[in-house]
């Protein structure tokens, strides 16, 4: 009986764990794998190279780019996102009138897939015809000048990261006890001081999740710049994962591909490693 009683767990978690093997574990081990090899046009390794791919990899200025162009991406996108859903939270949480119709506007994005939203902001953002261009009266040719391409791609990553993040903050902030609230306000405490003293700590484990999905995001950041601008002008706006997208599906070179896959995760998971060892001291549970 005792036996059974051992075993019962792991039995409950195996499906979880077969999925979890199939789809993660197993992709991660046969990408390192392959990244070590020269790969043929059929996806099949052919000669053991070691490194050899690596030293290519590191040794290409687009690939070395594409990593400033990621970080450039990642620094801008991740906090706006948050700052955003944080301060749109904040006011639907208010109880402010219409209310109800702001939160089904700001949680609209994610009912919009990348492709669906890269051609409206294709439409919204066009150089000559486009919606903020006559509205601000701007001439900026957002996908084809070196300047701005970018902007208009971050743009877009803020755009769609903005419904989940608002939605996860909204369920947070309304979590905080009404009675804490309260006493603060008895004490005369401002909103300012509320959100600093009150909000921000007891919400901080869904911030740090919120952080993590998005610097996950940040790095997986490739839709649009396939259907908007593949990576140029100039490769201003290839990302890690364009890179390992074009390299992959344009010039058939499996091995960088796979090498800068690993690189990718590698850069990751370091992030959110450190992230992890400042979260005992930022983070309240």
């Amino acid at each position: 009986m005792k036996r059974k009683k051992k075993i019962t767990p792991y039995l409950l978690i195996l499906p979880s764990m077969f999925f979890l093997v199939l789809f993660i574990y197993y992709p991660a081990v046969k990408t390192l794998f392959k990244s070590l090899f020269l790969i043929n046009s059929n996806n099949i390794p052919v000669k053991f190279v070691g490194l050899g791919n690596y030293r290519k990899l590191f040794s290409d200025e687009t690939f070395l780019k594409s990593i400033v162009v990621t970080f450039e991406y990642a620094l801008v996108v991740i906090p706006v996102t948050i700052l955003m859903g944080y301060l749109l939270a904040l006011i639907s949480a208010s109880g402010r009138r219409l209310s109800p119709v702001y939160e089904l506007m700001y949680a609209m994005p994610m009912a919009v897939s990348m492709s669906v939203a890269s051609v409206i902001f294709k439409l919204l953002l066009n150089g000559n015809l486009g919606f903020i261009n006559h509205v601000f009266h701007l001439n900026i040719m957002w996908f084809t000048d070196k300047k701005y391409a970018l902007w208009a791609i971050i743009i877009i990553g803020i755009w769609m990261g903005l419904g989940m993040t608002y939605i996860f903050l909204l369920s947070a902030v309304r979590s905080v006890s009404e009675e804490l609230l309260e006493a603060a306000t008895a004490e005369g405490a401002g909103i300012w001081q509320k959100v600093r003293y009150i909000y921000t700590p007891m919400i901080s484990p869904t911030l740090f999740y919120l952080f993590c999905v998005n610097v996950g995001s940040a790095l997986m950041m490739s839709g649009p710049v396939i259907i908007l601008t593949q990576g140029g002008p100039d490769s201003s706006t290839s990302t890690i994962m364009y890179y390992m997208y074009q390299k992959g599906f344009y010039v058939y070179n499996y091995g960088l591909s796979y090498s800068a896959a690993v690189v990718g995760f590698i850069i990751g998971f370091t992030v959110i490693l450190i992230s992890f060892i400042w979260e005992k001291r930022g983070v309240h549970y």
